[in-house]
C-alpha cells in the first residue's frame, strides 16, 4: 500500500508542473506535506507492528515477537519501548548477551529507571554482577516506588551470590519493611542465614515465605534441607513431599528425599525417588550420582559405574563423582582408572581424594 502510494506521488512529480507564479517555497511546502503524510503512515505500520510484537511476548511466541520487534524498529529506528520488549524476548529465551544489547539502545535513547532495572537483572543472570550493582544504584536513585523496590531485592540476590550475606539481609529487609508481602525476599533472607548456619532465623523466614505463598515448593525444599542436617530426617521426607505436592516435576525435591531414604536404609523408596528425578531432568548429574551410591551401597558395582559415568560426563567439574567413581573402580581392580579418578577428584577440590592418592597410588 505505502509502496504504490509512493509511485503515486512520484508519478505526479513527473508529469504536473507548477504554475510559475507558484514559489519554490511553496512547492518545497507541498513535498513536505507529502513526506509527512508518508512519515505518518509509517509510524502507523511501526505501532501496529510493536503492538503485534507485545502480544506475541505475552503468548510466550518469542522469536516471532523479535520478528515484530525487528519490523517496527526498521521502520522507527528511535523507539525504546520496541527496543525494551525486544530484549524482554530476547530474556527469555535465555539471550542475555542479547538482552543487554537492546537495553542499552532503550536507555540510550530513554534513560528511565525501568529499563535500568531489567538491564541490571539481564546483568544478573549474565553474572555481570558489577555491571548489574551499577544498574541497580541508578534505578534506585530514579525512583523511589515499586522500582525501587525491586532493585533492593535484586541488589540483595547479587551480595548473595558474593557471599556478602550481612549486606544482603539488609537489602531483602528493606524490601520487607517496603512490602510485608514481598515473598521471595523473605526466602532468600532465609538463604542468608541458613548460609550463615543461623538456622532456626532461616526456617522463620522461609515459613513467612510460605505463610504467603503455600505453593512456593523451593522454601519446602530448603526447611527439608535444614531438618536433613539436624538429623530430623521424618521432618525432611515430610517436607520434601510438601515440595512434590505442590510441583509434581520438582527433580530436585525427589533427588533430596531419596538421599534421605537411602540415609534411613530405605534403599526401594530412595531408588524410585532417584529414577523421578531423573525421568523429570535426564541431564541431573547429582541424581545420577546419588544413584550410583545407592548401587555402590547394595555392592552393585558395575551398575554403581554407569550411573557415575553417566554423572560425570554430563558434569565433568563433579569432583565428588570422581571421588566415588574412583573407589568404585577400585573394588572393580581397576586401580589405574582408580587414579585417575582421585586424582581429578583433588584437583577439583575434593579433600578425601588426597588420602585415597596417598594410600593407593604411589
Amino acid at each position: 500500500m505505502i509502496k504504490s502510494f509512493l509511485l503515486l506521488i512520484i508519478a505526479s512529480i513527473i508529469v504536473v508542473s507548477f504554475p510559475k507564479s507558484l514559489r519554490a517555497q511553496e512547492v518545497k511546502d507541498v513535498l513536505q506535506d507529502t513526506i509527512r503524510v508518508l512519515s505518518a503512515n509509517d509510524e502507523q505500520v511501526a505501532e501496529k507492528e510493536y503492538n503485534k510484537g507485545v502480544i506475541l511476548l505475552q503468548s510466550n511466541k518469542y522469536n516471532e515477537a523479535i520478528g515484530s520487534f525487528n519490523k517496527a524498529i526498521s521502520i522507527k529506528v528511535k523507539f525504546p519501548e520496541a527496543f525494551y520488549n525486544r530484549a524482554s524476548a530476547k530474556f527469555s529465551k535465555g539471550d542475555y548477551y542479547g538482552a543487554i544489547n537492546d537495553y542499552n539502545s532503550a536507555i540510550t535513547l530513554n534513560a528511565i529507571a525501568k529499563y535500568y532495572l531489567a538491564r541490571a537483572i539481564a546483568n544478573y543472570k549474565y553474572e555481570e554482577y558489577s555491571g548489574a550493582k551499577d544498574d541497580l544504584e541508578k534505578t534506585i536513585l530514579l525512583d523511589k516506588g515499586k522500582y525501587r523496590n525491586d532493585a533492593n531485592y535484586y541488589f540483595g540476590c547479587v551480595l548473595f551470590v558474593e557471599q556478602r550475606y550481612d549486606e544482603a539481609i539488609t537489602h531483602f529487609t528493606l524490601v520487607i519493611d517496603k512490602d510485608k508481602e514481598y515473598v521471595y525476599a523473605y526466602h532468600d533472607r532465609g538463604s542468608c542465614y541458613k548460609m550463615q548456619k543461623k538456622y532456626q532465623l532461616a526456617i522463620d523466614d522461609y515459613k513467612k515465605a510460605l505463610a504467603i505463598d503455600p505453593d512456593l515448593a523451593i522454601a519446602y525444599n530448603n526447611i527439608a534441607a535444614i531438618e536433613k542436617l539436624s538429623k530430623n530426617y521424618e521432618g525432611a521426607i515430610a517436607d520434601y513431599t510438601s515440595a512434590i505436592s505442590v510441583d509434581k516435576n520438582n527433580a530436585m525435591a525427589y533427588n533430596n528425599r531419596g538421599a534421605v531414604y537411602k540415609e534411613l536404609g530405605k534403599y526401594d523408596e530412595a531408588l524410585e525417588d532417584f529414577n523421578n528425578a531423573i525421568r523429570i531432568n535426564p541431564e541431573y548429574a547429582i541424581a545420577y550420582g546419588n544413584r550410583g551410591n545407592l548401587k555402590f551401597s547394595k555392592q552393585e558395582y558395575k551398575e554403581a559405574l554407569l550411573d557415575y559415568d553417566e554423572a560425570l560426563r554430563l558434569d565433568t567439574e563433579y569432583g565428588i563423582g570422581y571421588l566415588n567413581r574412583g573407589i568404585c573402580k577400585e573394588l572393580l581392580r581397576d586401580d589405574i582408572g582408580a587414579c585417575e579418578d582421585w586424582s581429578k577428584a583433588d584437583a577439583l577440590g575434593v579433600t578425601a581424594a588426597g588420602n585415597y592418592l596417598n594410600a593407593q597410588c604411589k
